[in-house]
């Protein structure tokens, strides 16, 4: 168990963000399980409707809104000239890490070196190119290893191999991926935040206008936005997911000035849930519309606004529960596991396809079966599976960060 004396931290905001990566490594893995339930699979994209799995995702953006109003408000408090350097320093990580990923996913059996060796190669060139300092000090310690990870992503980047590229660089921007599209979410929320500061309205009116984006684009009424190429489509690609964060921004202004007025903690949970239920609200009532156009319904493909809202209300609601445990009744002992994937949600999200990718490089010692694979088979042993892996991974990761491995993008 770990104590939540974390002065420098939000206990309840860790909490859920690794309760939702711990969610997220589990049922990535039950998508390939044979026999999963409906409910751990995504719904079909012509179909209006959402699962757990589908709330998995705007969680994350929404908990990342959250932490804006601590991880920006102090610098801008102190007058630090580096805010905007440090939001387009994290997005451009964001999105080359995302791009990576995505071009992983795609690579061919052409090339010059099998694509799980090409995965593994690349993991490791992005944790050296943004390991974090020993000790979390400023970046000028061990140079040397982003050197090093910089030259061997340049590596990887010539040596990738597509089925239908072309060119001595053959990486394409399919999409931005999970993390491509964190890192646009966080542009857009950050930036607003900084204009905004801490003022809820303006923040609001900052997501009605990012859905009306998002409507108009979907309704082909903005000729500028539909011109745009498809995965640079910010009224259908950026919009709704940043407001998602945006909504998450509010919250963690509401408790940043919680905080602030030192008012006792069981004030805010009501508050809190009374914000929740109007996003509940708002999301249903545009659901009332779904037969008038597809952009009305709960979709996560379609990133519509009924399910961003529904998305947000069920994870202010799971907040407004944690909060109420740890601040209200002083609840204490959590296990550590959450706090690990909480805290190190980043390399979370690397090291899975990088074991996976490695679990496909030893399957060639054992006659070419993966047996990681083969668990699968079985809808029973596959849930174990997937629920054992998820812990490794978090648990792999706090080993690793305990020795120095930590990642600061």
């Amino acid at each position: 168990m770990a104590s939540l004396e974390r002065p420098s931290r939000e206990p309840s905001v860790d909490l859920v963000r690794g309760a939702d990566v711990l969610l997220m490594l589990f049922v990535n893995e039950m998508a390939g399980v044979r026999g999963t339930p409906t409910f751990l699979r995504h719904v079909p994209p012509d179909a209006d409707g959402m699962t757990i799995t589908d709330v998995v995702f705007p969680a994350f953006l929404f908990v990342t809104g959250m932490a804006l109003p601590f991880a920006l408000g102090g610098r801008l408090r102190r007058g630090d000239p580096g805010v905007w350097r440090h939001i387009l320093g994290r997005t451009l990580a964001l999105l080359v890490m995302g791009v990576l990923m995505v071009n992983a996913e795609h690579a061919g059996r052409v090339g010059p070196i099998p694509p799980a060796l090409w995965n593994v190669l690349m993991t490791l060139a992005v944790v050296l190119l943004w390991l974090a300092p020993a000790g979390g000090g400023a970046r000028r310690g061990q140079p040397w290893l982003r050197v090093a990870g910089a030259a061997l992503l340049a590596v990887v980047v010539l040596l990738y191999r597509s089925p239908d590229g072309g060119g001595l660089i053959q990486l394409r921007p399919h999409w931005w991926g999970i993390l491509g599209l964190i890192g646009w979410s966080y542009l857009v929320a950050a930036s607003l935040y900084v204009l905004a500061r801490d003022r809820p309205a303006v923040l609001l009116g900052g997501v009605a206008l990012l859905y009306c984006v998002y409507l108009a684009d979907r309704a082909g009424q903005a000729g500028w936005l539909v011109t745009l190429p498809p995965s640079f489509r910010f009224g259908r690609v950026v919009a709704p997911h940043a407001a998602i964060a945006l909504l998450g921004t509010i919250l963690g202004v509401m408790l940043l000035r919680h905080r602030r007025e030192g008012a006792p903690a069981r004030r805010l949970p009501w508050r809190a849930l009374g914000y929740a239920a109007a996003l509940a609200g708002a999301g249903l009532l545009l659901h009332t519309l779904h037969g008038l156009h597809a952009a009305f319904w709960i979709s996560k493909v379609l990133a519509t606004p009924p399910w961003g809202l529904l998305s947000s209300a069920a994870t202010a609601a799971v907040w407004v529960g944690v909060f109420a445990l740890t601040d209200v009744a002083g609840w204490r002992r959590w296990p550590k596991v959450l706090f690990v994937a909480g805290e190190n949600a980043l390399v979370c999200y690397l090291m899975a396809p990088f074991l996976l990718s490695l679990f496909a490089l030893g399957a060639t010692l054992v006659g070419g079966t993966n047996l990681y694979g083969k668990l699968g088979e079985s809808a029973g042993i596959g849930f174990v599976r997937s629920a054992v892996f998820a812990w490794v991974v978090v648990r792999l990761c706090g080993w690793l960060r305990d020795r120095g491995l930590r990642m600061q993008i």
